[in-house]
This record gives C-alpha cells, structure tokens and sequence, in this order.
C-alpha cells in the first residue's frame, strides 16, 4: 500500500509506509539491493528505501556510504536523511537543510524488560503514573523517541538512560518531546511524534 502518513515542510519531509507487498514489488521501482540475508529483513530494507524515493523522486542510493558508527549518510553532506524500519512499517525523512533521525517501533511489552536500561530515574518515575495496561505504549513512545536523538546523532557511544534526557512531553497521539542531549548544545532537541494504530513514528528535522 502506499504510505499511510507523511509530513512535509519547507525543510523536510517524512513518511511511514505500512508493508503489504512483496520484496518483488520494491525491487522493480527502487535501484537498491539489500545487504540483509534474511528475506523478512531485506523486505523491510528495501521498503523503507522506498519511502526514501517516494518522498524525494531519484533519490541517489548509488552516493550512500557507512560512517564509522553504522549510519548511511552522503559525504558530501548536500542531501541528509535517516531510515528505520519494524515488523510491518517502514520509515524515512529526508532534508536538504540539516541533519535528520527518525524511527518506528510497534507498541510491545518487551520493552518493559529494558526500560531500566534506557531511563533514568526521572523517566520511570513519569512512566509509573500510568495504568499497567497503558505502561508498554508510553514506554515504546519514550525509546522511540531516544532512538530518533540516536540516530539524529549519528556517531555512537551514547548512553540512553544517561546522556538523552526526555524534559518535557504533551502525552498524545501527536505531539513533540523536549529532549536533552548531553553530546550536544544545552538547546533541547525537539523530536516530533506521531501514533498510527499500535506503532510509534518519531522524528527530528531541521528548524
């Protein structure tokens, strides 16, 4: 199916495509092979490239690198973008104005067995306010959103729990965290992000 969501402004534009298709279906419109070996993996793969084509027409796969910590990115640093992907979903966002993170994950339980490892204090003692049945989806959303700073970075060697601190949230299925980052200047980022059904899409884009 086509993308299910997209947000576009004058220094971005983000989509989240859910997966219906086949690997066959992507591979016949998008000048990428996927360096996975697991069907399910290139599948995703190759769909969040998708987004990333749909979102801006010729988009030059041929001109992607891996820095030192894992991230795609251009050298030349004209065009930026940032990918996720999950059981089902995929998304990207691209920019021509500055560095970008984005990511998606399905609301699930397990994300209970590490919270500890990834907030602090202050953060499990927001995230106990609520009702054990809704306790997995703001969970999700504060990971989601710590994953976005992550990649927004790009350069590894972050602690979650200790250097993204989340200051401030509006809770909504749409809305925008105030996020501190320690690698980084005392401005708080400004992450975005947005519920469709039982997944969480979260972005940062250039202001």
């Amino acid at each position: 199916m086509p993308m299910v969501q997209q947000f576009r402004q004058n220094s971005y534009a983000c989509g989240l495509w859910k997966i219906e298709e086949d690997s066959s279906f992507f591979a016949a419109k998008v000048a990428y092979s996927p360096p996975a070996v697991h069907p399910g993996r290139q599948l995703q793969q190759l769909a969040s490239r998708m987004v990333l084509d749909s979102l801006y027409p010729g988009f030059p796969f041929d001109e992607v690198t891996i820095n030192g910590s894992g991230k795609p990115e251009f050298n030349h640093g004209h065009l930026h973008f940032s990918l996720s992907h999950c059981s089902g979903f995929a998304a990207g966002i691209v920019s021509e104005k500055g560095p970008v993170g984005i990511d998606v994950e399905v609301i699930s339980n397990r994300v209970l067995k590490v919270e500890k490892k990834f907030l602090n204090a202050h953060e499990l003692e927001w995230l106990g306010e609520f009702e054990l049945n809704l306790r997995p989806t703001y969970a999700t959303l504060l990971w989601s959103i710590k994953e976005t700073v992550f990649k927004h970075w790009g350069k590894g060697g972050v602690d979650f729990a200790k250097d993204i601190m989340i200051r401030g949230i509006t809770i909504s299925d749409q809305g925008v965290a105030s996020v501190g980052f320690q690698k980084l200047d005392p401005k708080d980022l400004q992450v975005q992000f947005f519920r469709y059904d039982q997944v969480w899409l979260s972005w940062i884009c250039p202001h």
